[in-house]
């Protein structure tokens, strides 16, 4: 069956499992790739991203917004920023999981493919990286960001600054396997 989005919404409010798996196939790739940019590791960008439809799901009968995709992508947002404060202090967010290729020849900024900025995301700390994926990319400011993070404003742009220039250092020395 060819499903458009509010005969979509509408079943999935009904519970319907065939609308929900529909659901799940057409949005599974971009709330994954946003899952990734928050953690490194695919095994946990899969179980956020599973855990978000399941709060999308259960949660769909409550929906009331004007666009369908921006309320299910503030789910996946905010379920990546629980797996965060949850984890914080757990060894895989203390740890980088990519290693500079120190040999790797130098790419012009405008090169830069989509896969590479995400790996050289994972490059960076996870504050950093929580910060810059939140202001720069999702769009919210400083003082959400630092509601949500509990941490200060302050830190908030300070995190930004020094994961705009870690980022632009990387770039320059190419330290990325791209």
């Amino acid at each position: 069956m060819e499903w458009n989005q509010q005969q979509i919404i509408d079943a999935c409010m009904r519970q319907e499992e065939q609308a929900q798996m529909a659901l799940f196939q057409k949005y599974k790739g971009q709330f994954f790739t946003l899952c990734m940019r928050y953690v490194s590791k695919r095994e946990i960008a899969e179980e956020v991203m599973m855990d978000a439809f399941i709060d999308i799901f259960k949660s769909i009968k409550n929906y009331k917004e004007k666009s369908f995709e921006s309320w299910m992508k503030s789910i996946v947002v905010h379920k990546a920023i629980d797996y965060f404060r949850k984890h914080k202090n757990d060894p895989i967010f203390t740890e980088s999981e990519f290693l500079l290729d120190k040999q790797s020849k130098q790419t012009p900024v405008s090169k830069v493919e989509t896969d590479d900025l995400l790996q050289l995301l994972h490059c960076l700390p996870v504050g950093y990286k929580m910060v810059f994926n939140l202001f720069v990319i999702e769009g919210y400011q400083h003082h959400e960001i630092a509601k949500q993070l509990g941490i200060s404003v302050s830190t908030s742009k300070t995190q930004l600054l020094k994961a705009k220039q870690k980022l632009q250092e990387l770039l320059e020395k190419g330290g990325y396997h791209g």
